[in-house]
């Protein structure tokens, strides 16, 4: 026997080798069942907050979709008085930070604008 050599043998335990495509299947399907239930929110129902924002003199977004009996809050954030005024409705002048909330029973499109700034527009479209 000489110094340093090894005697005996060696077990090689081969284990077949699995593809990962069931398992990530598996786990994408998992994942969308588990997911929010907002999806039907974003589409505008009722349930669904809906705010339009007047910043910069402008009404954000300009138009917004929402769903019979939804309501909308229009918030303006700019220094100055506003209005959110249309046939259907009239929030009164609107100071920095106050809210104006209005809720829309019957489809249809409601253009409204600022009074004090008539070149301010928007759109609410009710389906």
């Amino acid at each position: 026997m000489t110094s340093g050599a090894i005697r005996g043998s060696v077990e090689v335990v081969m284990t077949p080798r699995r593809s990962l495509v069931p398992s990530l299947v598996l786990a994408a399907a998992l994942l969308a069942a588990c997911g929010d239930d907002d999806d039907e929110a974003v589409a505008g129902d009722a349930a669904t907050e809906h705010v339009v924002t007047i910043e910069q003199s402008r009404f954000a977004p300009e138009s917004v979709a929402v769903a019979a009996g939804a309501g909308v809050t229009f918030e303006n954030l700019d220094p100055y008085a506003h209005t959110v005024t249309s046939d259907a409705f009239d929030s009164g002048q609107l100071g920095e930070g106050e809210t104006f909330e209005t809720t829309f029973d019957e489809a249809g499109t409601y253009e409204y604008f600022c009074e004090v700034h008539p070149t301010m527009r928007g759109e609410v479209v009710v389906s």
